[in-house]
């Protein structure tokens, strides 16, 4: 037998024909971009064992609708109903997807938390979020709607880059 620690770069690039995903509960590391345009994506489960997400790790799975994060996993969250996993010890969220309702406990909007999430129609900020990454909602071409609150302090570069519909 073996196990899976860790899924790399680009490991599942461009997989439209992936539909759900239950990462193993070996697997301790999600790399940058490992799910990148997996368009028929449309839930994953991510276990108690992943301790790091990188960035963009689900970039351009336009079709995601559900993530759920095991509730006894310690670095990361997914508190009831919100589809988005958030990182526990900073508040940032880290992956979104067009179901996403954002709580109150996050803080910023990580790096590509969004990006190429073509399903998302529209997403309302909460007033705990002081900050929006690097690429956060580009090429969200859906998006037709958000509301930024006065907390919002920094909108880091290409944040909305690509949203055709704003």
């Amino acid at each position: 037998t073996y196990s899976v620690s860790r899924i790399g770069m680009n490991a599942f690039f461009g997989c439209t024909g992936l539909i759900s995903l239950e990462i193993p509960n070996s697997v301790t590391r999600i790399c940058d971009y490992a799910f990148v345009n997996c368009t028929g994506l449309e839930s994953i489960e991510i276990p108690s064992s992943v301790k790091m997400i990188d960035d963009g790790a689900f970039v351009g799975c336009s079709s995601l609708s559900s993530i759920i994060v095991n509730s006894g996993n310690t670095t990361y969250e997914s508190p009831s109903g919100c589809n988005a996993i958030i990182k526990t010890s900073t508040h940032e969220l880290v992956a979104g997807c067009k179901n996403t309702i954002i709580p109150n406990s996050v803080t910023s909007i990580g790096k590509s938390a969004f990006s190429g999430c073509s399903g998302l129609t529209s997403i309302e900020i909460p007033n705990s979020v002081t900050s929006i990454g690097d690429h956060a909602f580009s090429s969200c071409s859906g998006l037709t709607s958000i509301t930024i609150p006065n907390s919002v302090t920094s909108i880091e570069d290409w944040a909305f880059f690509g949203c055709t519909s704003l």
